[in-house]
């Protein structure tokens, strides 16, 4: 057998031992046979083995037997192991026998470790790239508040030069160079903070948080591209178990796509709406509207696919991904066409249970 193969007396005294066993243990069956099954246990099961044995003879109360579970084990070296351990029992003219069977998941873990990982990596890739895309953008957004500043301290230094001391004029310059500076730096702490790797941790939230520090992002490729972005976030919504920046990061997506989709759009149309609504009874959804040129029957069908973009010098990264956060969130991520222009998105989250308020 694959799996190590392990029977036992009704006393938990280890009767059959298998090369499985053996290989995965590091015991030999002379070694095990005549012990304690409690050996192959991690500190906690140990310790408690023999009650939980004696109270299921006494109650018949199944903890582990018939039903199965994933525990620790402990091999001959005192390392310890992830297990799925499989029990069940037989009764012969000599008493009764409990046969587990144990499979090493070492592997799996490992694998779904690294699986992780990657994930992690692309999503804090994705968020780097999303800001080389803007760097136009921010570039812009930060050369006005550093003018400005240029030209106030300007100002005030010539003012001292001509021998204009007037107090009130030159502090009503400084407050102003102060302001710009505190807007450049709000953009710079904004970016950084987006692009920062970190570990996945949910917390509770509301949209309207979340949408107030994605803002000042999406709006500087907005900006730049002549598009209003009309904001529609209801104040009384409930609180969403999220990991912000998971979301930030859907929702910036979400809102370059739209004013990618408006290039060519008029003026008056150049809008963005960003929307919240309740979709079912404990999920709401923030929705994302644009107005712009919409999407064919064909391209739809492959929109959500891995490198698959309509972009000339995207990656097809980009809603894949947002679509695998919306479904880690065990929510959802879905698109519908507007019945007059453009196409909407809508991100379906799970809300927190009512009685679940704490920060």
């Amino acid at each position: 057998m694959v799996d190590a193969f392990i029977v036992s007396k009704e006393n938990g005294v280890i009767e059959r031992f298998n090369k499985s066993a053996e290989i995965m243990f590091g015991y030999s069956a002379e070694e095990v046979e005549g012990e304690n099954m409690n050996i192959l246990m991690a500190a906690h099961d140990r310790k408690h083995h023999d009650q939980y044995l004696s109270r299921y003879r006494k109650t018949g109360k199944k903890k582990v037997i018939g039903i199965g579970r994933e525990v620790v084990a402990r091999r001959k070296d005192g390392s310890e192991f992830p297990a799925d351990i499989a029990v069940g029992e037989v009764h012969g003219p000599d008493g009764r026998r409990f046969i587990g069977l144990v499979r090493d998941l070492t592997e799996i873990r490992e694998a779904q470790t690294q699986s992780f990982r990657q994930r992690q990596e692309m999503l804090n890739t994705s968020r780097l790239s999303t800001m080389g895309e803007m760097a136009a953008a921010m570039a812009h957004e930060l050369n006005q508040p550093l003018s400005a500043i240029a030209n106030y301290s300007a100002a005030c230094l010539r003012m001292i030069k001509s021998g204009n001391h007037d107090p009130e004029v030159i502090s009503e310059a400084l407050e102003k160079v102060n302001h710009q500076a505190h807007r450049a730096s709000e953009v710079i702490r904004r970016t950084r903070d987006f692009t920062r790797a970190t570990e996945t941790r949910r917390e509770a939230t509301t949209v309207g948080e979340i949408v107030a520090e994605v803002k000042p992002l999406a709006e500087l490729d907005a900006h730049a591209n002549n598009i209003a972005v009309d904001y529609r976030i209801a104040d009384n919504l409930p609180e969403i178990e999220v990991d912000s920046l998971q979301i930030q990061q859907v929702l910036l997506n979400l809102l370059r796509n739209a004013v990618d989709a408006m290039h060519d759009v008029q003026p008056e149309h150049r809008v963005i709406v960003v929307s919240s609504r309740y979709t079912a009874p404990g999920e709401l959804s923030i929705v994302v509207t644009d107005q712009g040129s919409g999407i064919t029957q064909q391209d739809a069908e492959k929109l959500f696919n891995p490198f698959f973009t309509t972009k000339r010098t995207g990656m097809g990264m980009g809603l894949a991904i947002c679509r695998t956060i919306a479904e880690t969130h065990n929510g959802s991520l879905e698109f519908r066409r507007n019945p007059d222009r453009g196409v909407s998105f809508a991100l379906t989250l799970p809300t927190r249970p009512s009685g679940q308020t704490e920060r």
